[in-house]
């Protein structure tokens, strides 16, 4: 009788914690899971001790370390979900136990709201693991030390102070915070005495590291690896959770006591606690979840399994508004042949931005922009983007795959093998690493493999120094000495089409029988015929090329509706937007 009481006990003390588990685990294993994808992929961790001594250059280097170690899981999106809620429980759970330990009872409140702030937290893709971790390490060590170093007498702390801030780097302040409240309040073993000692060995630690051992600046070794890029630009909200963590102490000082006529008893607390985690968590994930960002994740992994009909399809069914969505979605529109036919189907950006992006060393498009060199030939240049990259971010599996595939069709096999060697040490991308391996020092093999042969035999040999302020430039420059390259034509009719130039493409039409074309992509046809309405109904200069019926039944259908709105071109524009939308036809007038 009495086990099964306190069985039943321990159930109803657990239950806030099972629920929080359980509801974090749905959001971010069938909701969420798209956080998982972004930052597998913005990072790579490598199974050898040199990545190890990497990433221990400087204090928090190890934390970094851990982060990417579990963060390698994420490839897996249920196991993403199961670490990541793990860590937000544990998280939970310590706070919670502080306090028991501290008071000699649980707190209801202030563990179930620092749960759900790291909750809402995370619910950014860009708030990285390691900021999770870095709480959970700090709060392991404080409560091992107060639960199970009390012989020592509050110098444990003082001991172990150092190697936190070596593995923790700028996170260490959580438990040097959390630890002088708690000594505070130590009158009986001169808590005061371990304070000073505390703060004058962080002071020498710190005073060494930047001296002798590190060569850091101030700034770097006290706060990294903490920064507000890798918390998803959320700095204020962190820093009041963490403030809210290191004043536990204090906090657990706090009293409040209830009239008895208002008391309630331990499961009825569970049952309501259980019941607001649910309302809070729900409403959390509802406000944050980002369906823009979740289609744009799934594009970009189905772009990087060279799914490009699927990728086509599926934002064909989601019209995406984001430009990188876009960019991708040109690429693959290319990839099969439909760039110019299908150009005004997605929102398109007049400038060309949709069609390829500038340089630029911050943010998300050093690491993706280098695809569309890749796409019309520019292989050195596809090359520069991804190596920089890995500079200035480290290795990503996407962009160590760049640099294997570009080193493999310019035939640099040493350099190949070294980055091969590299993907080798990972966890799930050894069978691509292998795939690669099998086409070192192999022109054949390379010329026969269905992507890198057609890159290798596309590729501009022509030497100029690219303008990646100005992309367009590199096209007329290739077209200029190359005069075959289909795909580096298919996107200058694309811009040119962007840009209205209709004189160009005039220029242009000539020259499609050239490049391989049977037929003449959609979008130009609809430009042939509007340039015939402005010049009394004469076609230009099609080769041997001819406009298709179905275009010229389009054309006409367009006339008449123009004709049946007295030629008002405001007054047809919701007409000529529903039947029309996806022409060449309504992006002239009303784009």
């Amino acid at each position: 009788m009495n086990q099964n009481m306190k069985i039943n006990r321990s159930f109803i003390s657990w239950l806030p914690y099972l629920v929080f588990f359980i509801a974090s685990f749905i959001y971010f294993g069938f909701f969420g899971n798209y956080i998982f994808f972004y930052q597998e992929k913005s990072s790579l961790f490598i199974f050898s001790l040199d990545f190890l001594r990497e990433n221990l250059h400087q204090p928090g280097g190890f934390l970094i370390w851990l982060g990417k170690f579990f963060s390698t899981f994420y490839y897996h999106p249920l196991a993403g979900a199961l670490i990541l809620t793990s860590v937000l429980t544990l998280n939970t759970v310590l706070v919670s136990k502080i306090f028991n330990t501290l008071r000699g009872q649980q707190s209801g409140v202030i563990p179930f709201l620092i749960g759900a702030s790291l909750f809402y937290l995370q619910t950014d893709y860009r708030f990285l693991l390691f900021n999770n971790l870095g709480l959970l390490l700090q709060l392991a060590l404080f409560w091992f030390v107060i639960r199970y170093l009390l012989f020592l007498k509050g110098w444990a702390p003082v001991i172990l102070a150092p190697l936190c801030i070596y593995a923790t780097g700028g996170f260490a302040w959580v438990f040097l915070l959390i630890t002088t409240f708690y000594l505070i309040f130590d009158k009986e073993n001169k808590g005061w005495i371990r304070i000073i000692a505390l703060w004058c060995l962080c002071f020498i630690t710190f005073y060494i590291s930047k001296e002798y051992f590190f060569f850091q600046s101030g700034k770097s070794l006290l706060t990294f690896p903490f920064s507000d890029q890798n918390t998803g630009s959320q700095q204020i909200l962190f820093l009041s959770v963490t403030g809210i963590i290191s004043v536990v102490p204090l906090i657990s000082k706090i009293r409040f006591r209830l009239p008895y006529k208002f008391r309630i008893s331990e499961f009825y607390i569970s049952l309501i606690t259980s019941a607001l985690l649910i309302i809070i968590l729900v409403i959390t994930g509802s406000y944050r979840y980002d369906k823009k960002a979740k289609q744009y994740f799934y594009v970009e992994n189905l772009f990087y399994q060279n799914k490009f009909n699927e990728v086509i399809a599926f934002n064909t069914l989601n019209p995406p508004s984001n430009s990188l969505t876009i960019f991708f979605n040109n690429i693959a529109l290319c990839e099969t042949d439909k760039l110019d036919d299908m150009l005004f189907h997605f929102l398109q950006s007049p400038d060309g931005k949709t069609l390829f992006l500038k340089w630029d060393m911050v943010g998300e498009v050093l690491n993706r922009g280098g695809y569309f060199y890749y796409e019309i030939g520019m292989i050195n240049e596809a090359h520069r983007w991804a190596f920089e990259n890995m500079v200035i971010k480290g290795h990503s599996p996407e962009g160590l795959k760049m640099l294997i595939r570009t080193e493999l069709i310019n035939g640099n096999y040493e350099v190949a093998s070294r980055y091969i060697n590299i993907l080798k040490k990972t966890l799930f991308y050894k069978n691509e690493a292998k795939s690669f391996e099998i086409l070192l020092f192999n022109d054949a093999a390379v010329n026969s493999d269905k992507e890198l042969g057609e890159k290798r035999q596309n590729k501009v040999e022509n030497d100029f120094f690219s303008i990646t302020d100005d992309p367009y430039i590199n096209i007329e420059m290739i077209l200029a000495s190359d005069s075959l390259n289909r795909k580096a034509f298919e996107y200058n009719v694309a811009f040119m089409l962007l840009k209205k130039n209709l004189k160009g493409i005039a220029l242009a039409l000539p020259e499609f029988e050239k490049f391989g074309f049977t037929r003449l992509p959609v979008h130009v046809e609809e430009a042939a015929l509007a340039l015939a309405a402005s010049n009394k109904g004469n076609l230009p200069d099609l080769g041997n090329l001819h406009i298709s019926n179905d275009t010229e039944l389009r054309w006409n259908q367009y006339l008449s509706v123009l004709k049946l709105y007295n030629n008002d071109i405001r007054s047809a524009e919701p007409t000529l937007k529903r039947r029309f939308g996806d022409t060449f036809w309504y992006y002239v007038f009303f784009r």
